[in-house]
């Protein structure tokens, strides 16, 4: 029975208490915060860092020059370098392809995968191709399938965690059902639906709402549509804090009515981790500067922003706790995909992936099952 004992500030969901985590067997089996109690010999971490549970991030489209929709190894690069961001687990995004190429590209993935140790594959979370064609983004339009015309089996495979598509669609309604059925996650995005056509169908258990405020229309007087469901209800929602995609003053706002249930995605693209310059991906040209990721016409294509970032937009714009802006990337997601008592939050049983975070918000030192997996 392998036993380590870490010493520190420790980010819990609702506080940050000093003490000793001990873990064993891979999982949390002690927390210890009277001084007396404390275990000899233990791991000290510097009282100006944190130690956090492990980062999920639930829609990232790529990395380190890799893109899920694309590459066949994506996933592994993905998992051998992501925990230098922090990030313990992830559900790969694979945007809008050809509808008949989904089950043989799935399988490709998971076939060029063999997970030694890095960052968790939690299951593809699948962004199209039923989106509203008039909210594509930099997705491609000429691939948009409606779900009345998806056969479902032919579209999933059993590692599909997520799936986003525009409810408003054709057979849509349905479509989520049967989602739900398979108890897989749906998001609302890339949508035109009205504030009333999503209250009626709405299941806060099993969906919540992709990247607020990007890809779907503002929020108007008359017309408050998927932003005001977002910001008017128990619904988790997907934010984007690079303070690009969404607006400092708009996340502060965001936060205010509700930043216990903010999900911090990065949207991340296959530049993220790269240098600055341009790079040819897939079938695309993506231009990548210090601050965003654009197609050669201006468009943004996704974004560079890293989970220990998102942690530093949103204490720096909302003067937050540490373990308020934490919890949009641990806690949140992991409530989300029903896994709260496995990952996700710094609790006794739970696995131990850990990440510490330093004073300038990079990540010194990140645990996977206990096991030290990247040092700075």
């Amino acid at each position: 029975m392998k036993q380590r004992i870490i010493q520190g500030n420790i980010v819990l969901p609702n506080e940050t208490k000093y003490g000793q985590l001990v873990t064993e067997n891979n999982k949390i089996s002690r927390l210890i915060f009277d001084e007396k109690e404390y275990l000899p010999n233990p791991l000290k971490i510097d009282e100006t860092k944190f130690i956090c549970p492990g980062f999920i991030e639930l829609q990232i489209n790529g990395a380190f020059g890799k893109e899920f929709k694309t590459d066949s190894d994506s996933i592994q690069i993905a998992s051998d370098n992501l925990l230098k961001f922090g990030t313990t687990s992830f559900c790969p995004t694979i945007t809008t392809r050809d509808i008949k190429t989904y089950p043989k590209h799935l399988e490709s993935l998971v076939s060029n995968f063999t997970y030694s140790g890095g960052t968790k594959f939690l299951g593809f979370h699948l962004e199209g191709p039923s989106l509203n064609p008039k909210k594509v983004g930099a997705q491609n339009a000429d691939l948009i399938t409606n779900p009345i015309d998806i056969e479902i089996n032919n579209y999933l495979n059993e590692n599909v965690k997520m799936v986003t598509l525009a409810p408003e669609l054709e057979g849509g309604i349905d479509f989520i059902k049967k989602l739900i059925e398979k108890n897989i996650r749906v998001g609302i995005g890339h949508s035109l639906m009205t504030y009333e056509e999503i209250q009626e169908i709405f299941d806060s258990k099993h969906m919540w709402i992709v990247h607020l405020f990007n890809a779907m229309e503002p929020l108007k007087s008359r017309v408050p549509g998927v932003v005001g469901f977002g910001l008017n209800s128990d619904a988790f929602i997907g934010l984007i804090v690079d303070k690009i995609h969404v607006h400092p003053k708009t996340v502060e706002i965001t936060s205010k009515l509700k930043l216990d249930k903010i999900i911090s995605v990065s949207d991340g693209s296959a530049v993220t981790g790269l240098d600055a310059g341009t790079y040819k991906i897939g079938e695309r040209t993506m231009i990548k500067t210090n601050e965003r990721v654009t197609l050669p016409n201006g468009t943004l294509v996704g974004s560079i922003l890293t989970q220990n970032i998102a942690v530093k937009n949103l204490i720096e714009i909302n003067n937050c706790s540490i373990n308020d802006a934490v919890k949009t990337v641990s806690y949140n997601p992991s409530k989300l995909l029903g896994l709260e008592n496995e990952i996700g939050q710094i609790k006794i049983g739970n696995y131990a992936d850990l990440t510490v975070l330093n004073s300038s918000w990079n990540i010194e030192l990140t645990f996977i099952n206990g096991e030290l997996a990247y040092e700075k």
